[in-house]
């Protein structure tokens, strides 16, 4: 398959030379554009969720950005764009799924600094014990803080295209 400048991950073709790739840093990028701009029309999350080197940055990324204290309280609704609320709770459950089964070997890709309020948002829920009932709280994601991404990575998500 051909090498692109810039991928849709709303492309099966651009989808599959991702998953094509073993790159954790471009599948953290492809994560990002997948449930924030483009859906998950093709499978990829849930295949992301299967690869050994996920970095825990990509976990916590779509746990905190998709506001994962509002799944440790048992809230189902979730308003994204491009993700429905019960697909969204399905990614949140093989996500903890993962977090406390075999965990993240891979944690070198950081996260922004801006995702510490809901991480510690988490943290709070669970230290006041208001997890709801059946939800497995991801302590591999959220136990210890993220280091910031380096500077200058590869890749550049612009409006949802990841720019190689």
């Amino acid at each position: 398959m051909a090498e692109f400048e810039e991928i849709d991950m709303s492309e099966a073709a651009h989808v599959a030379w991702v998953k094509s790739r073993h790159d954790p840093a471009l599948w953290h990028e492809a994560a990002q554009a997948t449930l924030a701009y483009r859906g998950d029309h093709h499978g990829f999350l849930p295949w992301l969720l299967e690869q050994a080197d996920m970095d825990r940055a990509t976990a916590g990324w779509i746990f905190l950005w998709a506001e994962g204290s509002r799944y440790l309280r048992g809230l189902t609704d979730f308003y994204l764009n491009h993700l429905s609320s019960r697909g969204m709770v399905e990614l949140f459950q093989l996500l903890c799924a993962r977090s406390e089964s075999v965990g993240f070997r891979e944690d070198r890709l950081g996260l922004d600094p801006d995702f510490e309020p809901e991480r510690r948002a988490c943290l709070d829920i669970v230290t006041r014990g208001e997890v709801a009932d059946s939800i497995v709280v991801p302590h591999a994601i959220i136990a210890k803080p993220f280091d910031p991404p380096p500077k200058g990575g590869r890749y550049t998500l612009d409006d949802g295209i990841i720019l190689l």
